[in-house]
């Protein structure tokens, strides 16, 4: 058992709270018991650590756990992963304009997840979907998607998808978007929506028609148009 937080190992990862030692590395801790078996399961964990003796588990105390986690409730496991390469573009994808609330993050793709829409392209300025906030509000769903990054407007130059941005007040209602075999949605920042830059490429807005309200949070938007377009 890891008793003390001076321990090599303990050393190493706590470094992985820090978004430039998670990058450099290529790898990220998840935390929660059915984190690290979605991990497992998807090939990406490294190592496991658990309060436990269990086989296959690095066991340590509970001080060193408390230390490792993010939570205010200690979990009972932890495991160190390794970033996927993520080169292949699916016929589905989501695009993410300056996303910044980790849990919009994380619903997100959790529901990109269950919609089909296998690719996101994380904008410059989003929240990293590394953060240890974003990776429990996914819920397993960041062992299961491609990820891409980079500038929005030089990767829509790279790919052959029908792109639709969103627009609260106006656009072609949801209802009416044809089915395409290729698509991507563009979702904008939680407060400015999509930038003015990516407006002025004038791409086809979507509009969700409403009752008694201006706008939707932003996850719970593009959970029902990614709901819409696989259909």
């Amino acid at each position: 058992m890891i008793e003390s937080l001076e321990n090599s190992k303990i050393k190493f990862l706590l470094k992985f709270k820090l978004s430039k030692y998670r990058k450099s590395e290529q790898k990220f801790i998840c935390e929660g018991a059915h984190l690290v078996q979605e991990a497992r399961n998807a090939g990406l964990l490294i190592e496991a650590y658990s309060l436990e003796d269990k086989e296959g588990y690095i066991q340590v105390s509970v001080p060193v756990m408390k230390k490792l986690c993010n939570t205010d409730t200690v979990v009972s496991e932890i495991g160190l992963c390794k970033m996927k390469e993520n080169i292949k573009i699916t016929d589905k994808i989501l695009i993410l304009d300056g996303i910044q609330d980790p849990g919009n993050m994380g619903s997100l793709m959790r529901s990109a997840c269950a919609f089909g829409f296998k690719t996101l392209f994380i904008g410059t300025g989003s929240v990293d979907i590394f953060n240890d906030k974003v990776i429990r509000s996914s819920q397993g769903a960041i062992f299961k998607l491609n990820y891409q990054f980079g500038d929005i407007s030089e990767f829509l130059n790279k790919i052959t998808h029908k792109v639709y941005t969103t627009n609260v007040l106006e656009g072609i209602p949801l209802k009416e978007i044809k089915a395409e075999d290729k698509v991507a949605v563009i979702l904008g920042n939680e407060g400015n929506g999509v930038s003015k830059e990516l407006q002025a490429l004038e791409l086809d807005a979507i509009y969700i028609p409403m009752q008694n309200t201006e706008s939707l949070n932003v996850a719970i938007a593009g959970s029902i148009i990614m709901y819409e377009l696989s259909k």
